[in-house]
């Protein structure tokens, strides 16, 4: 039995279908087991929880071998990665650690260290202090930034609007990773006894620059979009104003600022090398498959 946190966003939905497929029983931690029967189906089990709240975890806990957690706070609207990618991860880990579970696969980021200027990947590394200083035998498969999440954020104002929104310059080079080639390395992570105690550090084949997706979701999409370009000052001080306000909101904007100034890059050549078997997705062939979905969508809630 597997029991996987955040199951329900880009990488559950890949994930899930993978252990299933091996007759491994798995089982979603959930605030909402209806709103995630309705992503997943009905072939997962469901736990009603939540890893901020530590009594939940004992009950979703029971009969379970190994747990993957693939939550995370930040985003808009969501707690913040204090509370759950750090906070909520220490409750899994502490709660896992008594419940005597096998293997613990923790997805943190690329990049996580204790200094760096996001608090998504501060928070991620508090995290991998945790899991390495605990009991468990556990594994840290450390990603990018997902292609169908920035496919969708990017995409959708230049499919619906002709829009397209880049934070800075938009030439800084970017690694992003497939949800479908993480939730492979996860299911490899999971049952691979060498990869015990080890950090697994994942990325997809191509480094692009935001203004470089831009251009492919306009050449998938058929029409080219009207580019605003946020300045970086701006995008520093939007950030600090709204921390007290909207820190959801500010934490976006200083992802941006990341995405625009920070080393970004990844070689995959060792990953291919250790993994052959893992043909890591390219971002065209992510975009081929979700703006041709996206078009569809419009085109249906517009019929001519």
């Amino acid at each position: 039995m597997i029991l996987v946190a955040g199951g329900t966003g880009h990488l559950g939905i890949e994930l899930v279908p993978l252990l299933t497929a091996r007759d491994i029983p798995v089982r979603i931690l959930t605030r909402d087991p209806d709103r995630a029967r309705q992503r997943l189906g009905d072939t997962p089990q469901f736990a009603k929880g939540d890893a901020r709240s530590p009594n939940t975890l004992e009950a979703a806990l029971k009969g379970v071998d190994a747990v993957v957690s693939a939550m995370t706070g930040f985003g808009p609207g969501a707690p913040g990665p204090r509370a759950v990618d750090y906070e909520g991860n220490l409750n899994l880990i502490r709660a896992a650690e008594a419940a005597g579970i096998q293997r613990f696969v923790l997805v943190s980021m690329h990049g996580a260290s204790a200094h760096h200027p996001m608090e998504l990947m501060r928070m991620k590394y508090r995290a991998e202090e945790a899991l390495r200083a605990s009991r468990l035998d556990w594994v840290i498969v450390r990603a990018n930034a997902f292609m169908e999440l920035w496919a969708e954020i990017a995409g959708r104002p230049i499919i619906k609007e002709g829009k397209a929104t880049v934070f800075g310059r938009g030439d800084n080079p970017i690694n992003f990773n497939s949800a479908k080639d993480v939730a492979r390395f996860i299911e490899v992570a999971l049952f691979d006894t060498d990869l015990s105690r080890t950090i697994l550090a994942v990325g997809g084949p191509e480094n692009l620059t935001f203004n470089q997706l831009v251009s492919q979701i306009e050449r998938q999409a058929g029409r080219k979009a009207v580019v605003k370009h946020v300045p970086l000052p701006m995008m520093r001080l939007m950030s600090l104003v709204m921390r007290p306000f909207k820190p959801d909101v500010a934490g976006m904007i200083g992802a941006g600022v990341a995405f625009d100034t920070l080393d970004m890059t990844f070689d995959a050549s060792e990953l291919r090398r250790r993994f052959p078997e893992i043909d890591l997705t390219r971002v065209d062939d992510v975009l081929v498959r979700q703006v041709g979905s996206s078009l569809s969508r419009v085109a249906a809630l517009n019929p001519p």
